[in-house]
């Protein structure tokens, strides 16, 4: 993969891309997408519709957003903000609102859609201009027929390129349990 200390312009996305992936249903509640983050250490995942395809992609930062929309808290610049900050209604309590609003909102409607992907035979400095240019700090892999089959990280590029290594976790762990009827192949759906 290196030549000469540098990452070799062969390097393919498919080489340094997380194979096990953690995915969510475009019909998945958000508590249920905020749970699978936390579970699996990992701050977004990709939305999928049935046969994987990558719809969206959902991060902390779009569940964050949404529920400072609902709250009527003025920016979504972190979770302490929203906790922090003044209660929408009087009588409301900030925290009930937001359950509420995780339990009742869908995944598609806090997803960040058209999603950005890269093909898994490109090469990883594309994965990284696409990065730059779309401003995200993952990517979906997919194949030929648009079917996810990756995700690739500016972690990732970046141990890549220092030819570091780490102790990986996240999304690069097997799920845990899948429950019955929703694991395909390395994926978990909310």
């Amino acid at each position: 993969m290196k030549e000469g200390g540098k990452v070799s312009t062969k390097t393919r996305v498919a080489d340094v891309m997380t194979k096990t992936v953690v995915t969510v249903a475009p019909d998945a509640r958000l508590d249920e997408a905020a749970r699978l983050l936390r579970v699996h250490h990992i701050s977004g995942v990709p939305v999928v519709d049935p046969p994987h395809h990558a719809i969206g992609m959902l991060s902390e930062h779009d569940i964050v957003r949404k529920l400072h929309r609902a709250t009527g808290v003025a920016s979504a610049r972190g979770l302490l903000d929203l906790l922090l900050g003044s209660a929408p209604a009087r009588g409301q309590n900030i925290l009930e609102v937001s359950r509420r609003q995780l339990r009742n909102t869908r995944v598609d409607d806090a997803m960040t859609s058209p999603v950005v992907t890269v093909d898994r035979d490109a090469p990883l400095e594309e994965a990284a201009r696409r990065m730059r240019v779309h401003s995200v700090k993952r990517l979906p892999v997919v194949d030929e027929h648009d079917t996810l089959v990756g995700i690739v990280s500016r972690a990732d590029i970046v141990q890549a390129v220092s030819g570091a290594t780490r102790r990986r976790r996240g999304a690069l762990q097997p799920a845990p349990r899948a429950r019955a009827g929703n694991a395909s192949g390395p994926f978990e759906d909310a």
